[in-house]
């Protein structure tokens, strides 16, 4: 792949060396063929460049190439005109060498300025019926300034070039250089390829400039040489179109998608920063919290006997619903974050869990789960929602393994849960009862469940709810944490 590609480049460059000599030699049998054959060219290259870009605009994403395209097929049609009225071709009543010198200039200015304003088209979507007309007007507002006689001299036959033609000429240059340098700018906008062929036709166009800074005679040899690198402009700026638009769209696409999925990357990686700063803060808080509470807690026992029974009961309901948010604050934790999933022993971490609580609860049979430290919280919430809420004594937790997936059942004995409730539980901010919570837990619950499978509620008989969990051997999260 690598020798076929030089190979090709080899050959490029040799074929279009061979055709540089030709027109040197044509050159020296009849300059005026030779400038008609290279500026008839380049306004062939530029309007295939604008045939180009305008039928793909619809899918070319890069607004610098979209904008250029556009542009220089009014200095392409400027160029047309200058080489019909070029000295010796005899089309116009007047012969002289001005008008295609002024011409040449009017057109140059144009070619600069579209390039300075591309850079500032990058990102933007284009109106191009819009720049067609703008560049329409601008240009027939130049062609009528020439023959009006409203433009400045360019040529004055036996003195040469004008001040006005040879500033000119470095003025240009001085734009085209800043439009090189802005380009650099954003040179991450552009496939490292099309980014130079780019370059080279600026730095090209400006070595074109200065070559006419010099002669004093339209057949000179700089011009010779300023009416090469001008075609060799046009020929670059053609490539970075075609190479764009039909040779590589499907490599600048993927390079375009590579370069949001390195954004989205960042991003991801920003808002896992942000993600652990606020784990950090929460368990800071709740460490502080606690400590404060354990500290109004021994406070209250030490002033039961000076305080009436409403005052120690709303203390004491004070510390138990700050214990509840400290427990929620963790909840919300594991809900936060997907942590490593590893392969639990659902039976072992039950038990552990019951300790936690001062009510029976019964664990029969056992199995494996995939999951993360969230499920700690799963089951702690749910035997606290039947404690609380249900008034249960008393809660018998069920487990077996089936072919696709572990089947977990936690039964209380308490009061249960409305019929009128039941489809709402799950909700988000749902609560239902005096208790004063936050309508979290289950809501956290169900969020934290999913990622391993389902869960759904029943009525235990005769009397309580039972939460039924089914953990997935195979669910979408588990793979997707295998795969990464």
């Amino acid at each position: 792949m690598g020798e076929t590609h030089s190979y090709n480049r080899y050959s490029e460059t040799i074929f279009i060396f061979f055709i540089l000599v030709c027109l040197y030699f044509v050159s020296l049998k009849s300059f005026l063929l030779f400038h008609s054959i290279v500026e008839i060219a380049s306004v062939v290259v530029i309007s295939a460049v604008f045939l180009i870009t305008w039928n793909s605009r619809h899918y070319l994403k890069n607004s610098y190439l979209l904008f250029l395209g556009v542009s220089l097929l009014f200095v392409a049609g400027i160029d047309l005109i200058h080489v019909m009225s070029y000295k010796g071709m005899n089309i116009f009543a007047d012969g002289g060498a001005d008008l295609p010198t002024q011409l040449w200039i009017a057109a140059r200015y144009l070619q600069a300025i579209s390039f300075l304003i591309a850079p500032f088209m990058l990102g933007k979507v284009l109106n191009v019926h819009k720049i067609f007309s703008i560049y329409s007007v601008v240009t027939i507002s130049i062609l009528a300034s020439i023959y009006h006689g409203y433009f400045p001299k360019c040529f004055i036959e036996g003195s040469g070039l004008t001040q006005f033609k040879i500033i000119s000429e470095y003025v240009i240059s001085l734009i085209l250089l800043a439009s090189f340098i802005i380009l650099r700018q954003h040179k991450e906008e552009f496939d490292i390829k099309v980014y130079n062929l780019l370059s080279g036709a600026i730095i090209l166009t400006i070595l074109a400039e200065l070559a006419f800074t010099f002669y004093i005679d339209v057949y000179g040899f700089s011009n010779l040489v300023g009416h090469y690198f001008k075609l060799l402009s046009f020929y670059l700026i053609y490539k970075a179109i075609v190479v764009t638009s039909l040779t590589r769209p499907y490599d600048l696409l993927y390079r375009e998608l590579k370069m949001r999925e390195y954004e989205l990357v960042k991003k991801k990686e920003a808002q896992e920063r942000l993600l652990e700063t606020l784990g950090l803060v929460n368990q800071i808080l709740r460490h502080d919290i606690l400590n404060d509470l354990n500290i109004i807690s021994l406070s209250v026992d030490n002033l039961k006997e000076r305080m009436n029974e409403r005052e120690l009961d709303l203390s004491e309901k004070a510390v138990r619903h700050s214990l509840q948010i400290i427990r929620e604050m963790k909840d919300m934790e594991s809900l936060m974050y997907i942590r490593d999933m590893k392969t639990i022993d659902l039976r072992t971490l039950t038990m552990e869990i019951a300790q936690e609580f001062p009510i029976d609860v019964d664990v029969h049979g056992t199995c494996s789960v995939k999951a993360d430290s969230g499920l700690h919280s799963v089951i702690g919430n749910i035997i606290l929602n039947a404690m609380v809420h249900g008034k249960a004594d008393k809660v018998d937790i069920s487990m077996s393994s089936q072919d696709d997936h572990c089947e977990m059942r936690i039964s209380d004995n308490g009061s249960g849960i409305p019929d009128k409730i039941k489809e709402r539980v799950f909700e988000e901010g749902f609560k239902y009862g005096p208790s004063g919570h936050t309508g979290l837990g289950l809501y956290i619950v169900k969020q934290i469940v999913e990622r391993y499978g389902e869960i759904s509620l029943e009525d235990n008989v005769p009397s309580g709810a039972t939460f039924v969990l089914k953990f997935y051997h195979n669910y979408p999260v588990n793979e997707e944490k295998e795969a990464k």
